[in-house]
C-alpha cells in the first residue's frame, strides 16, 4: 500500500468491545487514520482515536429503525478524512484480518464498494447488500452516504435494501435488473474468511445468532 492513505470509519455507540477494537486496528494499520463517530450521549473516556460526536437523532415513526444513525454517523465522520481508501466498520465489530486494505486494492476497483458476504436471506432479495462495513475509496464513501436520501419511517423496509436501492437507484441512477448490475457496484468477499469478522452482538446474543443462523447460508459459530 506505498504511497496509498488508509483511513478507518468506526459508527455507533461505544461499547466494551469499542476500545480493543480500535487498539487492534492500531496494532495491524499503525499508519491509518482512525475515527469514531459516536453520539454526544456516549461515554468517550480513554477512547484512544480522534472522535466525532454528534446529536443522538431520533427514531423514525411509524416504522422504527436506525437508518438515520448510520446515515449521519457516516457522513460526520467520513468527512474527516483525507484518506483515499477506507474502511467503515462499526464500533462493536472487529474485522482481523490485517490483509483487508490489500484484498481490496488488489481488486482494482476504487469505484466499488467492497462488503462482507454472509448470504443473509440467502440472497433471494433484490438489493440486498450486508451493511456489516465497507471498503472503498474516499470519493465512492461520500457519493454512498452524502446522497442517501434519510428515511421518513413510512414504510418498514430492511435497512440493507433501503441503502443499496437509494444508492443505485438515486444516486447511480441505474434501473436495469439487480441480478444484471450488482457486481458493477459491489464486490462481495467472505464474511468469516476474508474479514474475519468478529461481532459483539453474534457473540453475545443468542436470539440474535440464531435469528441469523436461520437465514444465512454461512455457519455463524
Amino acid at each position: 500500500m506505498k504511497n496509498i492513505k488508509t483511513g478507518i470509519l468506526l459508527q455507533g455507540k461505544v461499547s466494551k468491545w469499542t476500545m480493543p477494537i480500535i487498539e487492534e486496528f492500531k496494532s495491524n494499520f499503525p499508519d491509518s487514520e482512525i475515527i469514531l463517530s459516536t453520539w454526544d450521549t456516549e461515554d468517550i473516556t480513554d477512547i484512544p482515536c480522534k472522535i466525532i460526536q454528534s446529536p443522538l437523532p431520533e427514531y423514525t415513526s411509524p416504522y422504527q429503525s436506525t437508518k438515520n444513525f448510520q446515515i449521519i454517523g457516516c457522513r460526520n465522520g467520513l468527512k474527516e478524512f483525507n484518506a483515499d481508501i477506507i474502511l467503515k466498520g462499526r464500533s462493536d465489530q472487529f474485522i482481523h484480518n490485517p490483509e483487508i486494505f490489500n484484498i481490496f486494492l488488489k481488486e482494482k476497483s476504487s469505484d466499488k464498494i467492497m462488503y462482507p458476504h454472509l448470504g443473509v436471506r440467502k440472497g433471494i432479495k433484490d438489493y440486498w447488500i450486508e451493511d456489516f462495513c465497507q471498503i472503498s475509496s474516499r470519493k465512492t464513501l461520500l457519493d454512498f452516504w452524502n446522497f442517501m436520501p434519510f428515511d421518513d419511517g413510512k414504510h418498514e423496509v430492511a435497512v440493507e435494501i433501503y441503502l443499496t436501492k437509494n444508492y443505485v437507484l438515486k444516486t447511480k441512477k441505474d434501473s436495469r435488473p439487480w441480478n444484471s448490475i450488482k457486481y458493477e457496484y459491489f464486490i462481495p468477499k467472505g464474511y468469516h474468511d476474508v474479514f474475519q469478522i468478529e461481532w459483539e452482538k453474534i457473540v453475545n446474543i443468542e436470539h440474535y445468532r440464531e435469528t441469523l443462523s436461520r437465514e444465512s447460508d454461512e455457519n455463524l459459530v
